[in-house]
C-alpha cells in the first residue's frame, strides 16, 4: 500500500506540472510556458511510513502544489477512496473526482487510465509473485460477487488462498475469479501456486464444498483436511428450529472442545445417542458421516489447534470486502473485481506479514506431521 500512495502521488504531481508549463516531457510546442529545471526531494510523514516524492522544477522558480498540504490534511480519507474509487473500475469519472479532491485539478481520461494502469501492473506483480517460503498450513475460502459479463449480471466465485508460513506469519498466497469454486478452477489455482513455488503443504482447512474437496486431494494428495468446524456448526444449527437448537448444540461444542482425538471420538458417540433417543435419526446419521473430518485438526500441535480448526482467521478479511464491495454492488468486468478484491488482499497480507506472528511454529516437528497417519483424514 505504501508504493501504491507513493506512484499514485508523484503521477498526481508529474501531470499537475505538465499541466502548469503547458507541454508533457520532450514535447515541442507553441503552448509552452515555462521549462523544466530538474526534481527536488520532498518527504511526506505518514501512518505508512515516509513516503518520497520528486517535485518537479522550473526555471523560474514559481511552480507550487498544494497537494502535499491537502494530503497531510486528507490522508486517512486518500487511503479509504484509492481502494474504493481508483481499484473498483466502475469509472474514470470516480477516480476524477478524487484526484480532483486531491489537487484542485481536473485529469483526463486518459490520465486517470494511466494511472489505473499502473495499479494494475502493481497487483499483477503482487499476484504472480515468487513463493519463496514454505507453508505448512492453507486456509482456503470462496466468496461471490456481481460481476457484468456480455450485458448480463452474473455470480463470480472469488477464491482466496491464504497461508501460514513457518514462522507462524500470514499470508495471502493468491486471489483469483471464476465462474464457479468448482474443481477445475480450484485445481488451476492451485496448479498456478505451485508454479510459483508453493511447497511443504501439510495441512489444509477449508469449508466442505464438493468441488474444493475433490481439487485437495488431487492437487495435495496425502496431506491433512480439515473440515471447518465453524461452518460444520452453522450446517448443525439448520437443521433444528431455533427452539430446539439449544438443546443440543452444547452437545456439538463439547465434541469441539475434546483435547485429543480419542476423546472427541467419545463425545461424537454421546451427541449420536442423544439425538437418537429424541428420534432425531436423520440428523444422526448426518454427524456420524461428516463430523470425523472436523477432526483432522487433531493431527496438528496442540498449540496450533484453536486457531487450526475453522476458516475465521479469514472472516476480518471478508467482511472488508463485503463492505468496500457493497459500495459497488456490479462490477464492471472480471478485471475491475480483481483490482479491488486483490488491493484489499494485499494491504491486509503486508499488514500481517509487518505485524506479530499469528502462531508461535518455532518448535513444531512439521516433518513428524506430515507422515501421521489418521484414518479420519485419509480420504477428502
Amino acid at each position: 500500500m505504501k508504493e501504491l500512495i507513493q506512484e499514485t502521488l508523484q503521477r498526481i504531481v508529474d501531470t499537475e506540472f505538465e499541466k502548469y508549463i503547458g507541454v508533457a516531457p520532450y514535447e515541442r510546442s507553441d503552448e509552452r510556458r515555462g521549462y523544466r529545471n530538474g526534481y527536488r526531494d520532498r518527504n511526506i510523514l505518514t501512518r505508512l511510513g515516509r513516503l518520497e516524492i520528486r517535485l518537479p522544477r522550473d526555471r523560474e522558480g514559481n511552480f507550487s502544489t498544494e497537494l502535499f498540504n491537502r494530503y497531510q490534511r486528507s490522508e486517512k480519507a486518500l487511503l479509504l477512496a484509492l481502494p474504493e474509487s481508483y481499484f473498483e473500475g466502475v469509472s474514470t469519472r470516480k477516480v476524477g473526482k478524487i484526484m480532483e479532491k486531491l489537487c484542485g485539478e481536473q485529469f483526463s481520461r486518459s490520465t486517470i487510465s494511466n494511472i489505473c494502469k499502473d495499479l494494475d501492473k502493481m497487483l499483477d506483480s503482487w499476484r504472480n509473485r515468487t513463493l519463496e517460503k514454505r507453508y505448512p498450513y492453507l486456509v482456503l475460502d470462496a466468496r461471490y460477487e456481481n460481476v457484468r459479463e456480455s450485458g448480463i449480471v452474473r455470480k463470480k466465485a472469488v477464491m482466496i488462498v491464504l497461508g501460514i508460513d513457518e514462522g507462524g506469519y500470514r499470508e495471502i498466497l493468491s486471489v483469483d475469479i471464476g465462474y464457479s469454486e468448482g474443481e477445475r478452477n480450484w485445481v488451476e489455482v492451485f496448479s498456478r501456486l505451485k508454479e510459483r513455488g508453493l511447497e511443504g503443504v501439510i495441512y489444509i482447512v477449508s469449508d466442505d464444498h464438493e468441488g474444493l474437496k475433490n481439487a485437495i486431494s488431487r492437487s495435495f494428495p496425502g496431506i491433512i483436511w480439515q473440515r471447518c468446524q465453524t461452518h460444520f456448526i452453522r450446517n448443525f444449527i439448520s437443521k433444528f428450529s431455533r427452539r430446539e437448537v439449544k438443546r443440543y448444540i452444547c452437545w456439538l461444542e463439547d465434541v469441539f472442545r475434546a483435547p485429543d482425538i480419542d476423546e472427541a471420538q467419545r463425545r461424537k458417540s454421546l451427541l449420536i445417542e442423544k439425538l437418537e433417543r429424541d428420534g432425531r435419526y436423520r440428523i444422526a446419521e448426518w454427524v456420524d458421516e461428516e463430523i470425523d473430518y472436523c477432526f483432522g485438526v487433531y493431527g496438528i500441535s496442540e498449540r496450533d489447534r484453536i486457531r487450526m480448526k475453522s476458516t475465521n482467521m479469514l472472516e476480518r478479511l471478508n467482511q472488508e470486502i463485503k463492505r468496500r464491495t457493497r459500495v459497488v454492488r456490479i462490477f464492471p468486468n472480471d478485471k475491475s473485481c480483481l483490482r479491488l478484491v486483490g488491493m484489499i488482499c494485499m494491504e491486509y497480507s503486508e499488514h500481517w506479514q509487518s505485524g506479530r506472528r499469528y502462531l508461535n511454529m518455532g518448535d513444531s516437528k512439521f516433518d513428524e506431521i506430515s507422515n501421521m497417519k489418521l484414518e479420519v483424514c485419509d480420504a477428502v
